[in-house]
């Protein structure tokens, strides 16, 4: 089978999985019900701080580029919409659309762009498993709303899974920044790796590991490295502040401890959307909605389903909205990227 439809055949499978398990046990009339009581008003703060995420994420874009050239956070903005619209499609394919893009615009290597976006998705795993961590080791009694049991457990999976992710994203870093420092180090293991295998492939896979090396030069830059760190910060508190206006759009801000949010933001995007990538995070992220509302927070399980569908229409709507206007605008071409991409394999 293709690979283009297998890994479609993979994501439709998923969304329906995902689908299913969110809407078990909900009728069409209880979810109907809860999406009728939302007070839709409070959605424009909502959308306001999804636009400020997205400006906050071109700017670090922009610190994170600063190392391999100097360029406009204004001219980020295209790429980076487009790209998180093309997550609508199979195997995160956004994040190739993305490095295409930037690539075309401002004359940097396929490779070393798509480095970049890899070094800001460490940079954004390592914040939001930090925060998870944190909270739940120092104050574990905000995140239960009662003693049963099945809270517990998916509390306690919920810790086992963050820490593994949190060990996994220092690794990255601390191998990163061997790349950088000791490059022949980090060399030595990979290649050992690759030895056994053919010197056509011994050269690509060395090839994309030095564009990968120019792409990771933020490490090296201090004053960019510490802003790259505090944007990522400021960034996840904008999206654990987003679901404040949610919280009252759907009436429940006073069945919540304050934390929530943060627990709600871990829960759908270092488990659930990590575990099960759908695209656009179709199904994974309702999921994950209902998995925090109703299994630890204890909301009944239609206004969670309803929630999570109001919050993913909020966030990916206005993506694919404005992300399609700028596709237009780039006459973006899928068969360009994808001949960019098999360059990485």
């Amino acid at each position: 089978m293709n690979k283009k439809y297998l890994h479609l055949l993979i994501g439709l499978v998923l969304i329906v999985l995902s689908l299913f398990y969110a809407f078990r046990g909900v009728s069409l009339n209880q979810l109907g019900n809860a999406l009728k009581a939302v007070n839709y008003i409070y959605l424009l703060p909502a959308l306001l701080l999804v636009v400020l995420s997205y400006l906050l994420r071109a700017i670090r874009w922009r610190y994170i580029l600063h190392s391999i050239k100097e360029v406009k956070t204004t001219s980020l903005i295209s790429p980076l919409i487009v790209g998180y619209m093309g997550n609508m499609l199979p195997a995160r394919a956004g994040e190739f659309i993305r490095a295409y893009l930037l690539s075309k615009k401002e004359n940097i290597s396929f490779s070393s762009s798509f480095a970049t976006i890899f070094i800001e998705r460490v940079f954004d795993l390592f914040v939001v498993l930090m925060l998870l961590v944190l909270s739940l080791q120092l104050m574990p009694d905000s995140f239960i709303s009662g003693d049963l049991d099945a809270q517990q457990q998916l509390m306690e999976k919920v810790m086992v899974f963050g820490k593994i992710s949190l060990m996994l994203c220092i690794f990255i870093f601390i191998f990163s920044a061997f790349l950088q420092f000791k490059n022949d180090w980090a060399m030595k293991p990979v290649e050992l790796c690759i030895k056994p295998l053919p010197q056509k492939w011994k050269n690509r896979i060395l090839d994309i590991i030095n564009s990968f090396t120019e792409g990771l030069k933020i490490i090296r830059d201090k004053k960019g490295f510490l802003a790259t760190i505090f944007l990522s910060i400021l960034i996840w508190m904008t999206f654990v502040l987003t679901h404040y206006p949610l919280y009252l759009a759907f009436g429940i801000e006073d069945n919540l401890p304050v934390l929530s949010s943060l627990v709600i933001l871990c829960v759908t995007v270092t488990i659930f959307i990590t575990l099960a990538p759908t695209p656009g995070f179709l199904g994974s992220y309702q999921l994950g909605c209902v998995a925090a509302l109703h299994g630890i927070f204890g909301i009944q399980k239609a206004v969670a389903l309803s929630y999570g569908i109001v919050a993913w229409l909020v966030s990916m709507g206005f993506t694919v909205i404005v992300g399609a206007c700028y596709a237009v605008k780039e006459n973006l071409s899928l068969s360009d990227i994808s001949k960019e991409k098999d360059k990485l394999k």
